[in-house]
Order: structure tokens, then C-alpha cells, then sequence
């Protein structure tokens, strides 16, 4: 099947780790916390660790995702 990295070790990333894992998938965890990780992995029976790079520039640390606010005019 395919090869996919999950991002984060979270309830949604068990889960969507889970439900590729039961499809046939390679699945790859990867977080900021190395031993849970290693955790998660070993939880979900068939996925392996990443590693984790740094967060782009310009980004917070509690959310790598997050956009700076808005201007209001």
C-alpha cells in the first residue's frame, strides 16, 4: 500500500495511525517527544518512529501550525 507519516501523538493521531495500520499502510510516527514516540509506536504494533525537525521560522512552539493574526483594518 502506501508509506505515511502521522504527525503528533494525540488521540487523533493514534487513531488515524490506527485506521491506516489495519489498511495495509507503512506507517511512520513522528512528535516532539522521542519517548512518546517510541510510546505510541510500540501501542500501535507495526508503526516506527521519525524523527522530528525543527519548527519552521516565525511559528510558536505550542502549535508549529499556527499563522500569525490578521490585520484589522
Amino acid at each position: 500500500m502506501s508509506d505515511i507519516s502521522i504527525v503528533g501523538l494525540g488521540n487523533m493521531a493514534s487513531a488515524l495511525a490506527d485506521r491506516a495500520l489495519a489498511g495495509g499502510n507503512a506507517v511512520e510516527i513522528i512528535g516532539r517527544d522521542p519517548a512518546k514516540a517510541n510510546e505510541l509506536a510500540a501501542a500501535l504494533d507495526g508503526a516506527t518512529v521519525g524523527a522530528a525537525g525543527t519548527a519552521p521560522a516565525g511559528t510558536s512552539s505550542s502549535s508549529p501550525c499556527r499563522t500569525p493574526a490578521r490585520r484589522r483594518w
